[in-house]
Formats: C-alpha cells, sequence, structure tokens
C-alpha cells in the first residue's frame, strides 16, 4: 500500500506539471488571438488634392452664365389615410330573421312573479340551418265559369321543364354547387341524403343533363361569338368516358374556345383533324393553339393564322440559340426539302 501510493503521489506530481504546461500554452494562444483581433494601423493620410489650375476671365464668365436648375416644387404633404373602421359590423340586414322572445318568469331576487316590463335587449348573431332544402307546394284551383259554364285553371308557377321534379332555383343550385365549386355529385347526393331527401345518382345526372340542354341556346350564342371574334384560344384535355357495351373506359376529348369575352366547352370522341376543320370552318383570325398536326388543315386555308404559345412555338428553327450544332440545323434543312413544316413537335422528337 505503501509502494501504492507513492506511485500514486508521483502520477499527480506528472499530471500538476502537464496541466501548468497546458495554461502556459492556452495563455500564448489567448495573445496570439488578441494580437489578431487587434485594429490595423491607420493608413497613410492620402496627399493633398492637387490645387486646380487658375481659372481665366472669360472661362469664369461662362461659367456663371450656365443655365441654372429649375427650381424644384414644392414637397407635397400626403394626405391623411382614411381611418378604418374598428369594432364589430352590423349583420346583414337582408338576412330572414329568426325572432325569439325571453321573458322571467320570477324575480331573481325574491322569487316573485308580479313582473313588470321596463327594458329590453336585443341581441342579433349569426345563424344558420341545415335545412334549407324546402318544399314548393302549389294549389291550383279550377274554376267555372258563371256565363259559359266553362272550367278555368289557373297556371302554376314557372319549372325548368315539363312534369319537372324539382324547380328552376334548385336546379340553379345544383348546376352552381357542380361547376362553380366543384362539388361532386357523389357528395351532394351524399349531403341530402343527410337531410332526409333520398335522390339516385341517375337522378343527379339527369338533372345535369336537363340543364345543360337548358343552357344550349346560351352556349350556341357564345359559339357564334366566337366565331365573329377576330381571336381566339383553344386547348383540350383527355378524357375517360364510359360507353355502353365497351370493356374498357373511352379515351374521350373536351375542347376548350375561348377569348376574353366567352369560354365554349366541346366534347369530341377523338382528336380528328377534319372535325376541328369544319368546326372552325367560319373563323377567320388568329388562333392561339398547340403545335400538333390537327390544326394543320386550318391553318392551311390561309384565313386562320396560327400562334403559337410559349411552349409550343410554330417553327423549329425560331428559337434557336448562335450554339446550335451543325446536326440540328441539318435536321431543319432535310425537312425543308421534304417539303414538311417543322413544328414544335419534332423539335422535341430532335
Amino acid at each position: 500500500m505503501r509502494a501504492q501510493v507513492t506511485h500514486l503521489i508521483g502520477e499527480v506530481s506528472r499530471l500538476v506539471d502537464e496541466v501548468a504546461r497546458l495554461n502556459e500554452r492556452v495563455a500564448e494562444l489567448l495573445a496570439i488571438a488578441q494580437r489578431k483581433q487587434r485594429k490595423p494601423a491607420a493608413a497613410a493620410a492620402a496627399p493633398p488634392p492637387a490645387t486646380p489650375p487658375p481659372m481665366g476671365d472669360e472661362a469664369k464668365r461662362a461659367f456663371d452664365a450656365r443655365p441654372k436648375a429649375p427650381e424644384s416644387a414644392p414637397e407635397e404633404r400626403p394626405g391623411k389615410e382614411a381611418v378604418r373602421p374598428t369594432g364589430r359590423k352590423p349583420l346583414p340586414p337582408h338576412l330572414e330573421a329568426e325572432e325569439h322572445e325571453e321573458r322571467p318568469t320570477a324575480c331573481a331576487a325574491c322569487g316573485g312573479a308580479a313582473l313588470d316590463v321596463i327594458d329590453q335587449l336585443l341581441e342579433e348573431k349569426l345563424h344558420v340551418v341545415k335545412e334549407h332544402q324546402r318544399r314548393r307546394v302549389v294549389r291550383r284551383y279550377t274554376c267555372r265559369c258563371r256565363a259559359c259554364g266553362e272550367r278555368t285553371t289557373a297556371r302554376s308557377l314557372p319549372a325548368p321543364y315539363e312534369r319537372s321534379k324539382v324547380t328552376c332555383e334548385w336546379l340553379a343550385w345544383l348546376v352552381y354547387q357542380k361547376f362553380w365549386l366543384l362539388t361532386p355529385l357523389d357528395r351532394i347526393r351524399r349531403d341530402l341524403a343527410e337531410r332526409g331527401i333520398p335522390l339516385a345518382m341517375s337522378t343527379l345526372v339527369t338533372f345535369i343533363e336537363r340543364a345543360a340542354q337548358l343552357l344550349a341556346g346560351v352556349d350556341g350564342l357564345h359559339w357564334k361569338q366566337l366565331l365573329a371574334s377576330r381571336w381566339m384560344a383553344t386547348d383540350g384535355t383527355g378524357l375517360k368516358v364510359l360507353v355502353p357495351q365497351l370493356p374498357a373506359a373511352h379515351n374521350g376529348y373536351i375542347e376548350l374556345y375561348r377569348n376574353d369575352e366567352a369560354a365554349v366547352f366541346q366534347y369530341e370522341p377523338t382528336k380528328s383533324g377534319d372535325v376541328v376543320a369544319d368546326k372552325l370552318r367560319r373563323f377567320c383570325g388568329t388562333l392561339t393553339a398547340d403545335a400538333e398536326h390537327r390544326f394543320n388543315q386550318v391553318f392551311a386555308s390561309g384565313r386562320v393564322v396560327e400562334a403559337g404559345c410559349n411552349a409550343h412555338y410554330p417553327e423549329a428553327f425560331v428559337i434557336q440559340s448562335e450554339r446550335a450544332s451543325s446536326a440540328a440545323r441539318g435536321f431543319g434543312a432535310g425537312l425543308a426539302k421534304a417539303g414538311r413544316q417543322p413544328r414544335a413537335q419534332d423539335n422535341d422528337d430532335r
């Protein structure tokens, strides 16, 4: 044990010496870091600017006679901004009010029942009624003329079509939900079922079909306006269509024709160039469309000016840098010799 204690005392002495050496090294490093953080010595003062040469009398007169700068207009102070109203805004007065009257039946202090009204408090809050669906019941009376004895029945209220199950307002609500709020028909059907109104999906689809038939006149007028305009843009997208007696879904096509005033959607079963050419036969103007082969017949007539979008420019050599390879230039030249107009699709293939 004495030998072990002696060994440990020696180790402690060695460690104390090593810690002292490390402290000295740390002090040296701190001194170096402090020297590096010192600000650099001030740069030597720049020499005074050279004295300009003396100016002659003629030059001085020309300098004094120089045109003066126009006087700046007085700075206009900005007007005070309109103070935005604070606090609660009143509820819209056009909302139908559901009124309730509450009167105490007993005194809160003594429990007496003889109470006289001396004041009233009015509270208004936004309220919602889940059942927005209503029934419109029209009771029409048939009368007999005393003079001629004939029967006459009063006319009913307007309806979207003969023997319709819904009113014009309800059909407009369905179209608004489906095409403006983008609510799928299955969600509308589920919401109606929660309100106790069971409707089959085929019934809702029939309502949409009836609404499309009623809007055919408006859609036809928009199409005539598009054909009579000087500019039109078109685009399309694929659509899966279920056709009876077909094992798989058919790849249909929805086309959009629009300008700044109207938009018309049309369905086509195929992307045929003859159909598009016949559809735009009466159009004379500029057509913005994708670079697709089915529009070649439309532009070949000369009555329609082709205007490609930024992603589909009409000719492959329109956007071409100076560093284009000789092989790329040879591709365009080969198409020109073959009598084929280079298009954006060819450029993508290249």
